[in-house]
């Protein structure tokens, strides 16, 4: 892996701890952080770790945020004309009663993850309505149509939780230049999952759960310029490949580590005026959850 340095060349390290001294208390160790110029650039460094998806025709790129859809756009030009890039957002649905716990996900393109153990225990019916495939169509029909009258308070404020979020995931959905994926894009497929970075890992799991649930893959890959050393192992216990440029100890704030923070540059704000329509063109910022 390489790392790039503050003037964009890039060295063969991945970073070090800078031992005590030069100013700093005894004991003290300041990690050595990489700076990216920009996403796009970031990108091009990602892309030589991807050499062997080159011309794999079974390859599919998915964007889970807008930096992400910067650095996806530019990987997949450079792994084949023919790469399709989908965005995909995926969402957590929350669990009221145990605050981080989620009920299952909410994908852009509708399709819908229950986790019934979680589900279960909070007094959920799991019944014909909760089995795969799970749409968020499916979900709404069940919550408004003839018998919903019938559902218990949870499993009513469940199918709630899925048709707000699925709301708020169709009007991003909707802002990209390319339709969400259908399941024929997806199944038995190499899915090279790219964001711009991974700090806590959250929404790169989430769209894991609920790909492999939804989709059945055949490969999942993470790419991503920086990734928490934690993480990376744990996502390649569970069967992840991970790709990265750098992968420290300590991550902080995603933006951090690139030289404009949220702010984009020249070339993102071109690549984000490619990919999307209206305010998600226009923001000049990146935004993190």
């Amino acid at each position: 892996m390489v790392i790039p340095s503050t003037d964009g060349s890039a060295s063969q390290s991945r970073g070090r701890l800078l031992p005590s001294g030069n100013g700093r208390s005894p004991g003290e160790h300041v990690y050595e952080r990489a700076m990216f110029e920009d996403r796009v650039c970031a990108a091009q460094q990602l892309a030589t770790g991807l050499q062997e998806h080159v011309g794999d025709p079974d390859i599919v790129v998915l964007s889970l945020s807008r930096g992400g859809a910067v650095v996806a756009s530019a990987v997949a030009e450079r792994l084949g004309p023919n790469v399709p890039h989908f965005y995909y957002r995926v969402r957590p649905i929350p669990c009221t009663a145990i605050p981080r716990l989620s009920l299952g996900s909410v994908a852009g393109d509708g399709s819908v993850r229950i986790d019934n153990m979680v589900a279960k225990s909070m007094g959920i019916a799991c019944d014909e309505m909760m089995a795969p495939p799970l749409s968020t169509e499916a979900v709404s029909t069940a919550h408004n149509g003839p018998g919903s009258e019938g559902h218990n308070h949870a499993t009513a404020a469940l199918m709630q939780a899925i048709d707000d979020i699925d709301m708020q995931l169709q009007e991003e959905q909707g802002s990209f230049w390319r339709a969400p994926p259908c399941a024929s894009d997806l199944t038995d497929k190499t899915l090279l999952v790219v964001d711009d970075g991974m700090e806590a890992g959250d929404t790169v799991r989430e769209a894991i759960l609920h790909l492999r649930h939804c989709y059945q893959p055949r490969r999942i890959v993470v790419a991503v310029p920086v990734c928490l050393a934690d993480l990376r192992w744990q996502l390649r216990r569970h069967g992840v490949c991970v790709v990265d440029i750098v992968s420290p100890l300590c991550v902080g704030s995603i933006s951090r580590w690139y030289r404009r923070g949220v702010s984009a540059s020249e070339a993102e704000q071109a690549l984000l005026g490619r990919l999307f329509a209206g305010p998600a063109a226009a923001s000049g910022e990146f935004d993190y959850e």
